[in-house]
Parts: structure tokens; sequence; C-alpha cells
């Protein structure tokens, strides 16, 4: 066996002749290759971070509509599963399972979806809770297009109210994107990039 840092070389007749090879010391990188490497770092990331904050942000958007589009088909499934009214009402806090009664037009905060048995858009303590909604996360709006104290759905599966529902969810930063979730007076929960 070769002495370990030397290479056999074949020679004539077949007789492996050995050499010394040249052993080289490591090399690392210099301070200057450091700080160009960590500049480049610096600077694709100055690019990649807003984009990326644009991207949580639409995220974050398209998944409230997806909840709230399916927070209100539930409504509608559950009348008329149960066959009886389901009301939907913003909560007087977040940690709250009584309606708030005045009309607004921001519906961020907490929604509380219970069975309205006396048909009278309040919860009364009485009433079965169906789902609860906690408020969306900060940076986000949801707004309606016109105030309302609560939402209700018929037996039937329609929408008790004079017109249709638009809600649009928003994100508060620069990028915005907005989201319409479409309520028809039938009912029928649409999401879209477009106005309802």
């Amino acid at each position: 066996m070769p002495p370990v840092g030397r290479e056999q070389k074949a020679g004539i007749g077949g007789m492996r002749a050995s050499r010394p090879r040249i052993v080289r010391p490591l090399r690392g990188f210099t301070l200057i290759e450091l700080m160009v490497v960590v500049s480049l770092i610096a600077i694709t990331m100055s690019f990649a971070v807003p984009s990326f904050q644009g991207f949580l942000d639409r995220a974050r958007t398209d998944g409230a509509a997806a909840e709230l589009a399916g927070l209100l088909s539930l409504a509608r499934s559950e009348a008329i599963r149960r066959n009886a009214p389901v009301t939907v009402c913003r909560a007087t806090a977040a940690n709250s399972t009584t309606c708030a009664q005045d009309s607004q037009a921001d519906w961020s905060g907490r929604w509380i979806l219970f069975q309205d048995t006396n048909n009278d858009q309040v919860r009364a303590p009485a009433e079965e809770i169906i789902r609860v909604h906690e408020a969306v996360n900060t940076g986000l709006a949801v707004t309606l297009a016109a105030p309302l104290r609560s939402i209700q759905i018929t037996s039937r599966g329609y929408l008790f109210a004079d017109s249709a529902l638009a809600f649009q969810v928003a994100a508060s930063s620069s990028d915005r994107r907005n989201l319409n979730v479409c309520v028809s007076r039938a009912g029928r929960v649409d999401q879209r990039t477009a106005a309802c």
C-alpha cells in the first residue's frame, strides 16, 4: 500500500513509481469576499421582502373571503336543514355572544351565527349558537356596502333583506387586494374580484 499523500504512476515494465503530491493548505473566504456576498443577499432581500409581503396580504385576503363565504353558506344550509330562520350578527365585544344592536358597515369583528327561534334577529340566551367566527386578522377589513345590524336567512334559504348583500374584504397594505363576497336575495353566495 503506498504511503498516504503519494500518487502512483505506471512506469516502464508496469512498475509503479510514486511521487509526492503537493498538499495545498485549505483556503477560506476573505473578508472582502464575505462582505460582497452579504451585500448581494441584502440587495436581493430588499426586492424579495415587499413582494413576499404582498403575497401574504393576498393570501390573507383570499382566506378571509373564503371564510366569510363559507360562514354565509353555512347559515343558508342550516336554515334549510333546521327549517327555521338563522341569523348572523356582530358581537358586542371580542369574547361576547350578545348581538350588537346598532347598524354598521364595518363587520371586521366577531360574528355569531345562531338559530333565530323567535325571529327577532337578536340572540336570546336560549337560542342555539351554531358557529362563532372570530375577528379577521389585523391588516384586513370586512365592510358591507350598506350598514346592517344583522343578516337573516329564512327557513327556505332566502335572504331576509330588501336587496342583495355586498361584502368587501380588503388588505390595508399599499398593494391592496379587494375581494367581494356577494349574497343574492335567493341566498346564493359568490366570491369575485368584480363588484357585486
